[in-house]
C-alpha cells in the first residue's frame, strides 16, 4: 500500500502541509492557511476519510455513510463530484500537474483514501499527548504531566466531529474521544491532588462532577481532596450523596473502591488515603 504523504521541508525538516482540527466543528488549514471545504456533506466526506488514517474506504461504504436515511439514487455521482471538489481544494490542479500525479486524495482498487499522516489530526495529537500523561505521570513527574495534559486539553473547541455528530459511523470514534477527554481532565484533577492544590482539585473535581454527575472516578478525587484538605465530613456528605444518586438513577451502590474509601475516611487511614492519590484514576481495582 502507497504510505508516502504530502510534506514539505522546512528549515531542513519535514512538517505536514495539512492540518486537520476535529474537536470541534472542522476546520483544514495549509501551511497555516485555512481552506474552505464547502458545504456539510463534502465536509462529512472529509471527516469519514480522516477517521481510516489513509486506509481506502469503498464507494458503497461512503454512499452509505454519508447518508443518514437510504442514500438517493443519484448518490455515487454526488459522491464522485464532491471527491473532485476535494481534490481541487486539497491539491490544487497546479501542484497535481507539478507532481504529474495527486497524492493526497487518491483512488484505489477498494476505494478513495486521504493519503495524509495522522498526526495532522488535533484528535490524533491529542490521545499521544494523553498518553504521553499517563507515563510522565506513573514515573511522578507531575509538572510534565500537567504541562501534556494543559496541551491537549487546548486543542478542544468543542464536541469531537461536531459536523458528523448525526452519522453512526462517527459515534464510536466520537464517544471514545469524549471519553479521553473526560479521562484527561480527572488525570489532571490528579495531579493537582499530588502536588498538594488541593483546594483547586476541590473546585475541579465540583466542575467536572457538575457536567457528569454519576462518573464515580471523578467523585472519588473529589471526596479524597476533601479528606485530604482537612473537610473529612464534608468528604463523607459527598460520598452518601454520591450512594443517593446511584441508587435513584441506576438502582446500584458505589463501587468497591470508592466503600474502601468511605472505611478509610472513617479509619482515619491517611496513609491508604494518600496513597490512593499515588495512581491514576485508570488504574481501578
Amino acid at each position: 500500500m502507497k504510505t508516502s504523504y504530502a510534506s514539505a521541508p522546512v528549515s531542513g525538516s519535514l512538517r505536514p502541509a495539512f492540518s486537520f482540527d476535529l474537536l470541534g466543528p472542522l476546520v483544514v488549514r495549509s501551511y497555516g492557511t485555512a481552506l474552505d471545504v464547502g458545504p456539510p456533506k463534502r465536509r462529512v466526506l472529509l471527516i469519514r476519510l480522516l477517521l481510516e488514517q489513509g486506509q481506502a474506504v469503498p464507494l458503497d461504504v461512503l454512499c452509505e455513510d454519508l447518508w443518514t436515511t437510504r442514500p438517493p439514487r443519484g448518490a455515487v455521482s454526488s459522491v464522485h463530484a464532491h471527491i473532485s471538489r476535494l481534490r481541487d481544494v486539497l491539491e490544487p490542479e497546479r501542484d497535481r500537474a507539478r507532481r504529474g500525479h495527486g497524492g493526497v486524495l487518491v483512488r484505489e482498487s477498494l476505494g478513495y483514501a486521504l493519503r495524509v499522516p495522522g498526526e495532522t489530526q488535533d484528535a490524533v495529537r491529542f490521545e499521544q499527548a494523553l498518553s504521553r500523561a499517563r507515563r510522565l505521570l506513573d514515573q511522578r513527574r507531575t509538572g510534565q504531566a500537567r504541562q501534556e495534559l494543559d496541551a491537549a486539553l487546548a486543542l478542544w473547541r468543542g464536541t469531537a466531529l461536531a459536523d458528523a455528530v448525526n452519522h453512526p459511523f462517527a459515534a464510536h470514534v466520537s464517544t471514545r474521544l469524549e471519553e479521553a477527554r473526560l479521562m484527561a481532565w480527572e488525570l489532571r484533577v490528579t495531579i493537582l491532588v499530588q502536588e498538594g492544590n488541593l483546594e483547586e482539585a476541590v473546585l475541579a473535581a465540583e466542575e467536572l462532577i457538575t457536567r457528569n454527575p454519576l462518573r464515580e472516578v471523578t467523585w472519588e478525587l473529589l471526596i479524597q481532596a476533601l479528606y485530604l484538605s482537612g473537610r473529612p465530613a464534608e468528604a463523607l456528605q459527598r460520598f452518601a450523596r454520591l450512594r443517593g444518586l446511584l441508587s435513584e438513577e441506576l438502582g446500584m451502590d458505589p463501587g468497591r473502591r470508592l466503600s474502601r474509601l468511605q472505611t478509610a475516611i472513617l479509619r482515619q487511614d491517611d496513609t491508604w488515603l494518600r496513597n490512593l492519590g499515588s495512581r491514576t484514576p485508570a488504574h481501578v481495582d
